[in-house]
């Protein structure tokens, strides 16, 4: 899954905690191995510091492309600095649709030095304040093979379905990450059928059920469409599940489409509610984690507003027939400079929710709905890119 950009609070430290005195207090790690991304929060006990006793870190993991990719820190006293905290875990597993797993100190280090091995075999840059975490590469050498299976169990989550394994699977065989596909076959086969294709995004796919056989295995055809370097393919795949585990793995056939014919599949309603804000520019900004740890979003800025993407709780969507990757958003919340906020969504319900999310919130005294649309196709994105400010204005300029 692509992962939104980051804002997060950079964490000023009183002085090198590298060579401290240190205690774990509790760490964590998301269970979203196979999805191909994790992200880690490790808070720490400095016994010997006279104030500012807590240190808190964040990692966040690419496991298909860019590796250790991002790392974070703060330092603060229990009762002070739960905002930054909060911001920063927010700004990196709200999207996620994550469980917490608890982690050791060892299966922490394990993670990390794997990870760091990662980068430098694909000449990686690592992130910046190595010297906070080089401590925890030591301890991930604690752990035997056993210890490092149950380590991949805990961060890759349940799977109950045949719809999961197989999303699952062609998910990360598409993205190359053949290490976590592997868990999710049984039996010696090739699993690089697409290995050609590079930076793909599996963006749909769709799982009708050929055969079911004596022995409980069930045959599949799988149509998936995946965009891979600007360019649009479909490809069917033929695979057979035994046991929640892919057994068989064919390819049955794969063809280009346009970028046209790829957005009319991937098509859907947009339900848009429109209002005024009552407030101004300052007090906005004095509101605005209401819009982001509240209603669990990631903002990300934009030439004329700001754009906060509302991710459900969990990776349901993984377990539908009809997988798309955009069906872990609720919906968007956009803030424009100019005194507007656009909600949208993908269903009546999703935008009744994200109404009625508002209509509790502090900031619904100083809202008033000024429009409600339905759009048979997404249009927020087209205004949110267009250079217009006003979207009563840019749905004028389309009418004529």
């Amino acid at each position: 899954m692509a992962r939104p950009k980051l804002t997060v609070i950079a964490g000023g430290l009183l002085s090198p905690v590298g060579d401290k005195n240190k205690q774990l207090k509790m760490a964590y790690v998301t269970d979203t191995r196979l999805m191909g991304v994790l992200a880690i929060h490790a808070h720490w006990f400095l016994p010997d510091e006279p104030e500012k006793q807590d240190f808190h870190q964040f990692f966040y993991i690419d496991c298909e492309e860019a590796g250790l990719e991002t790392y974070r820190s703060v330092r603060t006293d229990d009762f002070d600095g739960d905002g930054d905290i909060q911001q920063i875990e927010q700004s990196l597993i709200g999207g996620l649709g994550a469980n917490k797993v608890n982690v050791t100190a060892a299966e922490l280090g394990a993670l990390l030095a794997f990870y760091t091995d990662f980068n430098m075999e694909n000449n990686l840059p690592l992130p910046k304040g190595h010297h906070e975490y080089d401590f925890l590469l030591e301890l991930g050498e604690q752990l035997d093979d056993d210890d490092c299976e149950q380590l991949m169990k805990k961060i890759c989550g349940p799977i109950h379905s045949n719809n999961q394994v197989i999303n699952y699977f062609l998910m990360r065989c598409f993205g190359h990450d053949y290490r976590a596909a592997s868990r999710l076959r049984s039996g010696d086969f090739p699993m690089d059928l697409y290995d050609e294709y590079r930076r793909t995004s599996f963006c749909r796919n769709v799982i009708d059920l050929k055969q079911e056989y004596e022995d409980g295995a069930m045959e599949y055809l799988c149509e998936s469409l995946i965009e891979t370097e600007n360019q649009y393919m479909v490809i069917v795949s033929r695979i057979v599940v035994r046991k929640m585990r892919v057994v068989v793995f064919e390819n049955c056939s794969r063809f280009k489409i346009s970028a046209t014919e790829a957005a009319m599949i991937l098509a859907k309603p947009e339900y848009v509610t429109v209002y005024e804000v009552l407030l101004d520019e300052d007090d906005m900004d004095n509101n605005i984690g209401e819009l982001t740890i509240t209603f669990n979003t990631i903002m990300t800025s934009h030439p004329n507003g700001r754009l906060f993407m509302a991710f459900k709780d969990t990776n349901a969507h993984v377990d539908n027939r009809v997988f798309l990757l955009s069906n872990d958003v609720n919906g968007v919340y956009y803030l424009t400079d100019f005194g507007q906020l656009i909600v949208a969504a993908y269903s009546l319900q999703e935008i009744r929710l994200m109404e009625n999310k508002l209509k509790v919130s502090p900031l619904a005294p100083y809202l008033m709905t000024t429009a409600k649309y339905e759009f048979k196709e997404p249009i927020l994105y087209e205004f949110i890119n267009s250079d217009f400010e006003d979207f009563d204005d840019f749905l004028d300029a389309i009418r004529e």
